[in-house]
């Protein structure tokens, strides 16, 4: 079996925050804004260039990543011997699940309020009650008809929550595989082959499967985050040629994304940016920190802020005749509403919750994992934070 657990010849560098990789992930969630409020612009921005359609890749990103961060920070440890499968997974549960309550809470009080005061929901469709359980236990992507619709995005959390539960066999597993290459080659086969199933299955690639069947796309996409996550270790390149590296990714994507849909080998260039991130040597960027942070509120809650915004826009609309350059400026201002809405509920609800839940997880998960610690053979442990 391959050492995945042990310190490799050159170190790689550890996780750092207000790095490359937050930034990214800032990125990447406001694209996702872009793309849920495209729509509601004054001129749908699909109409304007096909690319803004794409924002299915920007949460391909976010799994892919997402995979490379535990890989990164909780892989060598699992090799070691010395974190417990069930607190682990309790505590990936936990630091998802009492938001996204939460922002569902909110949702029905919303629906609850505007049907009192005789106001319909544009779109009925989004809020069938019959759904409602299936998103509160975030189980709406393992194969229950219906639409995902309540806060919509949230389909990807119920993915990563069977992610999070393969996350220690899917390490250990391919930790047998001594090549970090050959491991890697074997994921992108994975991938290929789920991709090929989708298509004769359900008529669609995965990454245009209807929500309810999104296991299909996001464990193949998390497997290939934790293999460059192995990779990344094992293989350690300097910071220049990793920030070479990375404009290249970037700038290919861009022009990929201007002249048509690449979706695989924008894949592959978004892949190869999370490596190369991982060898950069920048760090200490505080909006970056900051955006990073973020970027999880940012995600849950802004089909909320959306909703409501855009409601009242169609209110004003009804009262007061506005010019067409005054519905870009109020359209353009649902951005930062949406940013400062997230900062508001990371303040205020999100990091109270964690801090509040913690002790008692520990207290709870106490002695899971002590047999595993006391392991003679444990390797050195990664120290970093997701």
């Amino acid at each position: 079996m391959s050492d995945i657990g042990a310190k490799p010849a050159k170190a790689a560098r550890p996780l750092s925050r207000g790095g490359p990789l937050d930034a990214l992930r800032f990125f990447a969630a406001f694209f996702i804004v872009v793309y849920h409020y495209a729509e509601q612009a004054p001129v749908s921005l699909f109409s304007i260039h096909p690319a803004f359609g794409r924002g299915y890749l920007a949460t391909d990103f976010f799994l892919m990543l997402s995979g490379y961060v535990l890989g990164r920070a909780y892989g060598p440890r699992f090799t070691a011997g010395q974190v417990d499968d069930r607190a682990f997974l309790l505590k990936r549960v936990a630091r998802v699940w009492p938001a996204h309550l939460v922002m569902i809470a909110a949702f029905v009080a919303l629906v609850l309020a505007t049907s009192f005061l005789g106001l319909p929901a544009r779109n009925p469709q989004w809020y069938q009650w019959d759904q409602l359980p299936a998103q509160i236990f975030l189980i709406q992507t393992w194969g229950f008809q219906g639409p995902s619709g309540w806060n919509m995005p949230t389909w990807t959390l119920s993915a990563l929550l069977v992610c999070y539960a393969l996350f220690p066999t899917i390490w250990r597993v391919f930790g047998k595989i001594r090549s970090p290459w050959l491991a890697l080659a074997i994921g992108l086969a994975i991938f290929v082959a789920v991709d090929a199933f989708a298509r004769a299955a359900f008529g669609l690639p995965s990454f245009h499967l209807h929500l309810r069947n999104g296991l299909y796309r996001a464990i193949p996409l998390f497997l290939m985050g934790v293999l460059i996550a192995r990779l990344a270790r094992e293989v350690v390149i300097g910071p220049k040629l990793a920030d070479a590296l990375a404009a290249f990714a970037i700038v290919g994507f861009v022009a990929l994304n201007v002249v048509g849909e690449y979706a695989y080998p924008s894949l592959a260039l978004l892949g190869l940016l999370i490596f190369a991130a991982s060898g950069s040597a920048q760090n200490g960027w505080t909006w970056a920190k900051t955006g990073g942070r973020l970027s999880f509120s940012l995600y849950l809650t802004n089909q909320f802020v959306g909703v409501v915004w855009f409601a009242l826009q169609r209110v004003l609309d009804q009262k007061v005749e506005l010019h067409q350059a005054a519905h870009w400026v109020i359209w353009a201002m649902a951005f930062p509403a949406a940013i400062a809405f997230a900062w508001v509920f990371e303040r205020l609800v999100d990091a109270p919750l964690q801090d509040w839940l913690k002790p008692y997880l520990e207290r709870f998960t106490a002695g899971w994992g002590r047999k595993a610690e006391r392991n003679p053979s444990a390797q050195t442990m990664v120290t970093t934070s997701p």
